[in-house]
């Protein structure tokens, strides 16, 4: 066999198979109680504790007594319940301008979201998929459930009747192409998997349930 063949031979077994790509790190978890997990599509599954990162495409989970906050680069904030199930799809974030992109898929649980900086710029630039419906975010803060058939979204605040420096949030609704807008805290709708969202009606106390669920 030719030397120099022979010596390339040898580097590449040394070196072993390619290594793949390292995930995209976008945030990192706070406020961990119970079992949670993540896992990366292509690797191991890991257990999540508070100051762990979380990458782009993670997919995390809770158990019974499982709870913990995600930190998005952005400042976007997501808090998981028990028994809750998100994938984050997509995060593309430019510090310099503050422009990007968020999209994540609550499939099972609960939730709440504070939007960062990216929907703040761009509130078209933020989506929140349920199984019954998508929420499009107007920078502000929402709560929600997630159920096999059907899903929750209320808004939290701030609304248009602020009396602070921030400016009015509010958040829409949309399934079976019907769009529900909701400005004021404690509106709400539910709406089942193939079906239209309900109209908008005052879920405050259905939105303390599930804050107590969160904290």
């Amino acid at each position: 066999m030719n030397k120099s063949l022979a010596l390339s031979l040898a580097l590449a077994l040394a070196a072993g198979p390619a290594s793949a790509q390292a995930p995209t790190r976008i945030g990192a978890a706070a406020a961990v109680s119970g079992a949670v997990k993540a896992e990366t599509p292509g690797a191991v599954g890991r257990v999540i504790q508070s100051g762990k990162e979380i990458y782009l495409n993670d997919h995390v989970t809770t158990d019974a007594a499982g709870r913990l906050q995600v930190l998005l680069l952005d400042e976007t904030i997501f808090t998981l319940g028990p028994n809750s199930d998100m994938v984050l799809d997509e995060f593309v974030y430019d510090p310099g301008n503050d422009a990007g992109k968020v999209a994540a898929r609550v499939t099972k649980g609960v939730f709440r979201f504070v939007t960062g900086k990216v929907a703040r710029r761009d509130p078209a630039s933020m989506k929140v998929k349920l199984p019954a419906g998508t929420i499009g975010i107007r920078g502000t803060i929402a709560v929600g459930e997630a159920g096999e058939n059907s899903s929750t979204a209320i808004l939290m605040g701030p609304g248009g009747d602020t009396n602070t420096d921030e400016p009015a949030g509010s958040i829409t609704f949309e399934n079976n192409g019907v769009t529900r807008t909701m400005n004021e805290p404690g509106d709400g709708v539910t709406c089942d998997n193939g079906q239209s969202p309900s109209g908008v009606v005052d879920l405050s106390a259905k939105a303390n349930e599930l804050n107590a669920k969160l904290d």
